[in-house]
């Protein structure tokens, strides 16, 4: 096996046989590139703000220049009690999609809208909702800080980009000109070329 351009310190080697494989499978599908300087900062993200210990093991360019499209490979610590022993520590990949935008949108989460979101949006009304197209705003939970700057952000061309998105396990959250979209599941080669495909597609889109 190939040196992988990821980090596999402490990966058992079932995930480490799927990192192996999905690499293989988006350099098949995808221009891929190396790089050390693209990382975005997980910090600024509230989806990775649950984890106490998660760094960036990796992280590939994909379709670059024609995208701005990235693949970042997020390692998240585990650390689980064991009442019959020490702790049990281990180390667990979760593969986000990422790119970068062609407007400020400020901060944003969307993601599939569920009966709960409905019930939550009547009591306390937080909700995103785009008058023109009630199609995407049955089908997606938008929420963002600036309202105004998000609205003029979100074109008809990005709307329809995310509602051809056909998998309901997923959320997107922008900041500012950065978008990540991903899901705390298991590395999956299939749904990474997927995800890379939503984000490199959503990079190129105004």
């Amino acid at each position: 096996m190939d040196k992988l351009p990821f980090d596999t310190t402490d990966i058992d080697a079932g995930d480490v046989q799927a990192l192996e494989d999905s690499y293989n499978v988006l350099k098949s599908k995808f221009k891929v590139g190396l790089t050390e300087d693209h990382t975005f900062d997980i910090k600024k993200f509230d989806v990775f703000s649950n984890y106490k210990d998660i760094s960036v093991g990796g992280s590939l360019l994909i379709n670059h220049p024609e995208s701005g499209c990235y693949l970042t490979f997020v390692k998240v610590h585990t650390n689980m009690p064991n009442g019959r022993g020490p702790a049990l520590n281990y180390y667990k990949y979760q593969v986000w999609a990422s790119a970068t935008l062609r407007s400020d949108f400020g901060r944003m989460i969307i993601r599939r809208e569920t009966v709960v979101d409905k019930i939550l949006n009547f009591v306390h009304p937080t909700e995103m909702h785009f008058k023109d197209d009630p199609a995407f705003s049955k089908k997606f939970y938008v929420v963002a800080q600036d309202k105004q700057k998000a609205a003029g952000a979100m074109t008809k061309a990005f709307r329809n980009a995310l509602m051809e998105i056909k998998t309901d396990d997923f959320v997107i959250e922008i900041v500012n000109s950065t978008l990540v979209i991903g899901n705390i599941q298991p590395v999956d080669p299939k749904q990474i070329v997927y995800f890379a495909g939503v984000a490199s597609k959503l990079s190129r889109t105004k």
